[in-house]
């Protein structure tokens, strides 16, 4: 019984407890236009920055891999991406959340790995050594 009280103590002290679930739809509407950057949500570790072109396209940058162009889409109210160095050709999908006034992200299939968080927002394009290819 212990075993079940502790779990059910540290999922209600995570992260993910305190998370309003938030449309995707509303999401896409506070990124078109700009450029955020993603921080793994416990460590604020770089994770990349993306740029919102469109309603269907981002480019996205790590600090590894550079710039690569991106689709973007609504499926079963997840934010999807497909992007073109995708190596097994499947979407990466993920749940915005409102977590006490700052979006998160989880991705689909996770509860807490994995998550990240908005660390900064700009109205500045991303600057590309190469340009994606597109």
């Amino acid at each position: 019984m212990w075993r079940v009280a502790a779990a059910a103590a540290w999922v209600l002290a995570s992260p993910a407890s305190a998370q309003t679930l938030m449309p995707a739809e509303a999401f896409i509407d506070l990124v078109l236009g700009k450029t955020i950057r993603f921080e793994h949500f416990n460590s604020g570790r770089l994770v990349g920055d993306e740029q919102f072109i469109s309603r269907t396209q981002t480019i996205w940058k790590t600090p590894e891999k550079g710039c690569v162009f991106g689709q973007l889409y609504v499926d079963r109210g997840r934010v999807c991406f497909l992007y073109e160095n995708s190596e097994d050709g499947l979407p990466v999908c993920w749940w915005p959340y409102d977590y006490n006034g700052e979006i998160i992200v989880r991705p689909v299939g996770e509860f807490t790995r994995g998550m990240q968080r908005i660390g900064g927002v700009s109205e500045a394009p991303l600057t590309c050594e190469t340009l994606p290819m597109s």
